[in-house]
């Protein structure tokens, strides 16, 4: 098989897929149960769990978390970069649990960056977390975008 560079963003889609859908925190935030089912979880991808920046306007749309992962190739190392989108309608953006704060945008971001901070799957190094920014989407929706970086060989082997 020929050598990619541009394989690692289906293999970095792939474990990002898993790792938010393992993630109780997760599942439970955007299925709106303390208990669940693996079919549920699973059934979050591209319903409300997206490998790419989706805007679902369905009236009963509650919270989305999606992720775009674009990269720049360097030398022997590339920096590949992960972005990471939640997001909700602006009526629904109240939300409790322990141990976090915020509004449920602030709050699913601050578990997609738990999950991620936590997971060796990435690369040669740590995440690192770039920026964190806010957005208005269609005068209907708020939500955070997080900019993550990590090195990565340009080319494995």
């Amino acid at each position: 098989m020929k050598k990619s560079i541009l394989n690692d963003i289906g293999l970095y889609k792939t474990r990002l897929i898993s790792t938010f859908i393992n993630s109780p925190d997760i599942c439970r935030l955007l299925l709106e149960k303390d208990s669940y089912t693996q079919d549920e979880a699973d059934s979050l991808l591209y319903t409300r769990i997206f490998p790419y920046l989706h805007i679902n306007t369905q009236a009963d749309m509650n919270a989305c978390l999606c992720f775009e992962v674009p990269q720049i190739p360097t030398g022997m190392i590339k920096d590949m970069k992960i972005i990471v989108w939640s997001y909700c309608r602006l009526e629904q953006m109240q939300y409790a649990k322990e141990d976090y704060l915020g509004t449920k945008p602030d709050i699913l971001a601050d578990m997609a960056e738990r999950e991620l901070r936590a997971s060796n799957q990435f690369g040669i190094g740590p995440l690192h977390l770039e920026s964190v920014t806010n957005n208005l989407l269609e005068n209907q929706f708020y939500g955070r975008q997080l900019v993550f970086t990590v090195p990565d060989f340009k080319m494995k082997g």
